[in-house]
């Protein structure tokens, strides 16, 4: 089984595990829900920012794959040379 999986069934797991029998409600301050809140938007950015960068990455490989096989010919003339009067 790879990290991958792993993960996955641990997060399956839980979320079962806490839907079947949720937690206490308990009141939170202000402080907490801005720090969960600021986590959930970092957790967000660096999954945007890996995701761009990947699109990118993949983008810029089939430009390179693109001229290496089928990019613009280049011709060359050779002339002998002539010397001037």
């Amino acid at each position: 089984m790879s990290f991958k999986h792993f993960v996955c069934v641990l997060l399956l797991i839980t979320l079962i595990a806490v839907v079947a029998k949720p937690a206490r409600a308990e009141a939170m301050d202000p402080q907490l829900i801005m720090i969960i809140a600021g986590v959930a938007i970092t957790v967000v950015a660096v999954i945007a920012v890996v995701i761009i960068a990947n699109a990118s990455e993949g983008r810029r490989r089939s430009a390179e794959v693109s001229t290496a096989a089928g990019g613009p010919a280049v011709v060359v003339f050779r002339t002998t040379a002539v010397e001037s009067p």
